[in-house]
């Protein structure tokens, strides 16, 4: 895990992390990178460090541990909506490939792989969760 933001101290929580693991398939050879992040509070804002850091300090860890070669799937409440910076500056390097409708859209999932390689896209529901649970298939 890296941490990549921390709350603002009008609604603080602490720091935010992105956790990250590669994931790569016996016979097939390739590699998932896949990062779950949870964004900082206040909503919108990129927390103590502003939205345009938050999203570099995402892709800085990205970077960092994925090789080359490896497919990226970037997902999380990012606490932030589809017109804020972070997701936005997210979008310039990684296909926004699902955003939820919970809390007005603070919920993505992106990828080094493009719309040609969705196989499918759903919205799952709440389930006991104050959020939805999204699902995008990929073909890799």
């Amino acid at each position: 895990m890296d941490e990549v933001g921390e709350d603002r101290s009008d609604q603080w929580w602490g720091t935010r992390g992105a956790q990250w693991a590669r994931f790569q398939h016996k016979t097939e050879g390739k590699t998932v990178f896949m990062v779950n992040h949870h964004g900082p509070l206040p909503v919108g804002t990129g927390g103590l460090c502003g939205r345009h850091a938050t999203a570099w300090n995402i892709l800085r860890t990205i970077g960092t541990h994925a090789d080359q070669t490896d497919v990226v799937v970037l997902v999380g409440d990012f606490n932030a909506d589809a017109s804020t910076l972070t997701v936005q500056e997210v979008g310039q390097r990684l296909h926004k490939l699902y955003t939820g409708s919970s809390f007005g859209g603070v919920d993505h999932i992106f990828s080094s792989c493009g719309e040609g390689q969705v196989v499918t896209r759903r919205n799952l529901g709440g389930g006991g969760s104050d959020h939805d649970a999204l699902d995008v298939v990929l073909k890799i």
